[in-house]
């Protein structure tokens, strides 16, 4: 099912609908979950991506680090609730620019309570037979988003999808690929990826 949602009908939502409607959402489910495909994305909001993206490497980890305590609020609210989160990041090798920078902010949201596991592309060759899969992000059973991105990797907005068949078999796929992947943690030490050469 995965493979087949960018051709199904939904509720398409410019960037704040989506940022809003996903909100009202979230506090009623007891669970989250990411698929992150894509190897590259822009994040011109974020000041420690821009920093990345200038070139300057210290001022951008100090940035991420600095967001410690917002991610740190928002996993006690979420832990509060009974939320939990669960993210697939996909992650080919050497890993792109924007990956090097994603993966030490991944980092910090694993440390407080988010559950991420990583994956090589390879692992979805039975499902990508047409093309890459895109970015999908779950909410409890019964809510999927396609998150939709321009060209560059901007985010632009989403497709709200509630059908019932949908949503399960999403689930389910996802579930699959959260069972064959590796814990971030494991992953950062077993490659060094990171740009601080913390694992």
């Amino acid at each position: 099912m995965l493979e087949r949602v960018a051709g199904l009908p939904g509720v398409g939502l410019k960037l704040d609908d989506y940022f809003t409607d996903f909100d009202s959402r979230l506090w009623q489910v007891d669970s989250t979950w990411k698929l992150e495909r894509r190897q590259s994305f822009r994040e011109p909001d974020v000041p420690s991506w821009v920093a990345w993206a200038e070139g300057d490497r210290e001022r951008s980890l100090a940035l991420a680090e600095e967001m410690r305590a917002g991610i740190s609020e928002l996993q006690r609210r979420l832990d509060a609730h009974g939320i939990v989160q669960r993210r697939v990041r996909i992650v080919d090798l050497p890993a792109t620019d924007y990956l090097c920078w994603e993966l030490t902010v991944l980092r910090i949201r694993a440390e407080l309570g988010e559950r991420i596991r990583v994956l090589p592309s390879s692992a979805l060759a039975t499902l990508e037979a047409s093309g890459p899969l895109p970015e999908v992000i779950l909410l409890g059973e019964r809510v999927a988003y396609q998150v939709r991105y321009a060209d560059d990797g901007v985010v632009t907005g989403a497709k709200l999808m509630t059908e019932p068949r949908v949503t399960a078999a999403c689930l389910s796929e996802m579930a699959g690929l959260w069972d064959q992947g590796e814990d971030l943690g494991v992953f950062l030490a077993r490659t060094n990826v990171l740009p601080s050469g913390r694992s």
